[in-house]
C-alpha cells in the first residue's frame, strides 16, 4: 500500500488553495457556515502537528507505522503528504486562504511510514480506529479522509471500510494517478473502487481532466488537484499535484455542508449528503462517467 504520486514545486506561485474558489467554499463560509463541528480524520503519511496553520484544529493523534520506535500519538511526518493534505481539509487560514473547512478538526492517524510505503494492517486499523474513536465529549470521526490507494483487493480492507459507512462516516478515497488519458482503460485502486466510498478524481483549472487522474465505472466526483498550494514540513508551504489534492476538497466541502445541516437540524444521512453533493455538482461535456462520475462540485 503506497500514497498517491504527487509532483511538487520548491516555491509556491500563489498563497490561496484555488480550490476553495473553484468548490465554491465561500458560498457556505458566507452563511457563517466553516465546519464547525465535524471532525475529519486524516489517515496519511502522518502531519507537522506544531504547523502555524494546522495546530488549533488538530483534535488527537495516532501512530500505526514502525516510524519512531512505533510510539502511538507521535505522528511526525517524514515526506510532507499528509501535511499538505491536512491543510487543503482544515487549515485555520490565519496566514494563508488553504483550508476549505477552517473550523473543522482533524484527527490525525499515521498509517504511512517514512519509506512512504505500507503494510495494508497498518491501513485497516488506522480505518477501524478511526471509526471507533471518541472525543473527550464523546465526538466521533464525520469524514475519514483516503489520499492512498493499493492495487490488492483486501477483504478485511472492504470489512473495514463498511464498518465506518455503516457509523454514517463519510469515507473519501482518491482514485489514483496512474491514468493515461484513455476513458475506454480502467486504472484500479482501492480502497477507492469500493462503490460505497466516495472516489475522486482531479481536474484542472480549465475543466480539463488531469491525464494522470485514474479513470473508472466507479468514480464520483471531480474535484480540483493540480497545482495545489498548502501546508507542508517544518511550518512551510508547497504546491503539489495529485488525487491526493482533490479528495481533501471533497472531504472539505462534505465538513461544510455536514456543518451547515447540522446548524439547522436538517437530518443527517449517507444517502442525503451524497445526493446534495450530485445536485451540486456540474458534469463536463465530452467526458464519461468513468471519467467524471457525477462530475465537478460546485457548492
Amino acid at each position: 500500500m503506497y500514497m498517491q504520486n504527487t509532483f511538487n514545486s520548491n516555491e509556491a506561485i500563489t498563497k490561496r488553495n484555488d480550490g476553495i474558489d473553484f468548490i465554491n467554499a465561500k458560498t457556505l463560509w458566507s452563511k457563517g457556515i466553516k465546519g464547525e463541528d465535524t471532525i475529519i480524520a486524516v489517515v496519511d503519511t502522518g502531519c507537522d502537528i506544531g504547523h502555524e496553520e494546522l495546530k488549533d484544529n488538530i483534535i488527537d493523534t495516532f501512530n500505526f507505522t514502525a516510524d519512531d520506535n512505533g510510539e502511538i500519538n507521535i505522528v511526525t511526518d517524514y515526506t510532507g503528504h499528509g501535511t499538505h493534505v491536512a491543510g487543503i481539509i482544515a487549515a485555520s487560514n490565519k496566514k494563508h486562504l488553504i483550508g476549505i473547512a477552517p473550523k473543522a478538526k482533524l484527527l490525525i492517524i499515521k498509517a504511512i511510514g517514512h519509506t512512504s510505503f505500507s503494510r495494508q494492517e497498518d491501513l485497516i486499523e488506522s480505518i477501524r480506529f478511526a471509526t471507533a474513536w471518541r472525543g473527550r465529549n464523546g465526538e466521533k470521526v464525520d469524514v475519514i479522509n483516503l489520499s492512498l490507494g493499493t492495487k490488492e483487493n483486501n477483504p478485511q480492507l472492504r470489512e473495514a471500510i463498511d464498518e465506518a459507512i455503516n457509523d454514517n462516516i463519510f469515507v473519501v478515497v482518491a482514485a489514483g494517478n496512474y491514468g493515461d488519458g484513455l476513458e475506454t482503460t480502467d486504472e484500479i485502486l482501492y480502497p477507492g473502487f469500493y462503490e460505497e466510498v466516495i472516489q475522486v478524481g482531479s481536474v484542472g483549472k480549465n475543466l480539463t481532466p488531469s491525464f494522470m487522474s485514474n479513470t473508472n465505472q466507479n468514480i464520483d466526483f471531480l474535484s480540483l488537484g493540480e497545482s495545489i498550494y498548502s501546508t507542508y514540513l517544518q511550518n512551510a508551504y508547497m504546491e503539489l499535484t495529485g488525487t491526493s489534492m482533490a479528495t481533501p476538497q471533497i472531504s472539505g466541502a462534505i465538513a461544510l455542508i455536514l456543518s451547515y445541516f447540522k446548524t439547522n437540524n436538517l437530518p443527517v444521512s449517507q444517502n442525503i449528503i451524497y445526493q446534495y453533493l450530485v445536485s451540486h455538482s456540474i458534469l463536463l461535456k465530452g467526458y464519461s462517467k468513468n471519467t467524471q462520475g457525477n462530475g465537478v462540485l460546485k457548492l
